[in-house]
């Protein structure tokens, strides 16, 4: 195998502790005075070294805001964000990112894509079109490695975005809901290649989505975060055996996961929507409205 994949293929050469993150009483706020959020507030989470977490939670509970921290591209306010025991200051090349949007350059062929990190690493062309060309053929897009982006499905761009982000032989991999943008056929089959990828590579990766079962199916521990401002509610542990399939999914075992998980996350939603909730909110489409139309009920 390539030298440039061979570090980031977890093994015996594996440095003890390489791709540990660690946020330590982290807190973000925006803004000053009146028009100060805080975004997340105390925030204790790990993940350990070729570890695959998720977090889950409402909108707006700061999800996103705390992937953006340990990607360097913010500093906290308050806390620290630590990568294998030292301090994040900024973007890395030991920690790869893939958003939901595709974030593909659209000039550029799949393979130019793919050896786009590496080229700026410095990285001869042969060794360069050699590592590309081995991830595609791992990604299964081989015969697509001459096309552009704009010639590839939604599911196809974000797996050259996935395969851009292992070329650099990143430590660690952040991704920020990167299949929510896909119909819920491709969704499954991109789940599927996602996990059969990090079985092969064990890089540490924090994976944030909405999707409860898409967070049991891939990960090892999955955070649960209240309502604004977001706090860690709960850890939970995914006990699935590895390798996962989809037959698992209909498991009892993966159903009584996603019914605690449910519920906790329902709990916390309605915490963030709670003031724009009257009493009879969640009964709206049960009023009957007459021939008055909705005036009565405004």
């Amino acid at each position: 195998m390539n030298t440039v994949l061979e570090d980031s293929v977890a093994g015996p050469g594996l440095p003890a502790g390489r791709g540990q993150i660690e946020l330590k009483a982290l807190s973000m706020s925006f803004g000053q005075g009146a028009a100060r959020v805080d975004a997340v507030q105390s925030v204790e989470l790990v993940v350990a070294p070729g570890e695959f977490v998720s977090i889950i939670g409402p909108s707006g509970c700061g999800k996103s805001t705390l992937l953006n921290v340990v990607a360097g591209f913010m500093p906290p306010s308050e806390g620290q964000v630590l990568l294998d025991g030292l301090p994040i200051k900024g973007p890395g090349p030991e920690r790869g990112v893939v958003f939901q949007q595709y974030s593909l350059f659209p000039w550029m062929s799949v393979r130019k894509n793919v050896e786009f990190g590496l080229k700026m690493q410095g990285v001869p062309a042969t060794k360069r079109q050699t590592t590309a060309r081995t991830l595609l053929g791992l990604a299964g897009l081989l015969a697509f490695e001459n096309h552009y982006p704009d010639q590839l499905s939604g599911g196809m761009k974000q797996r050259v975005g996935i395969v851009r982000a292992l070329a650099t032989s990143p430590q660690v991999m952040l991704m920020d809901e990167p299949f929510g943008a896909l119909d819920s056929q491709t969704r499954v089959v991109m789940q599927q290649i996602l996990t059969n990828m990090w079985q092969r590579f064990r890089l540490s990766v924090l994976f944030i989505t909405h999707d409860i079962e898409e967070a049991i199916f891939l990960s090892d521990r999955v955070y649960v975060m209240t309502a604004r401002p977001g706090r860690i509610k709960a850890e939970v542990a995914i006990p699935l055996p590895r390798p996962r399939t989809a037959e698992m999914m209909s498991s009892v075992e993966f159903t009584q996961i996603l019914h605690k998980l449910r519920n906790l996350i329902r709990e916390e939603s309605l915490a963030a929507m709670g003031h724009e909730l009257d009493a009879g909110g969640l009964e709206g489409f049960a009023t009957e409205v007459g021939p008055t139309g909705v005036q009565h009920l405004v």
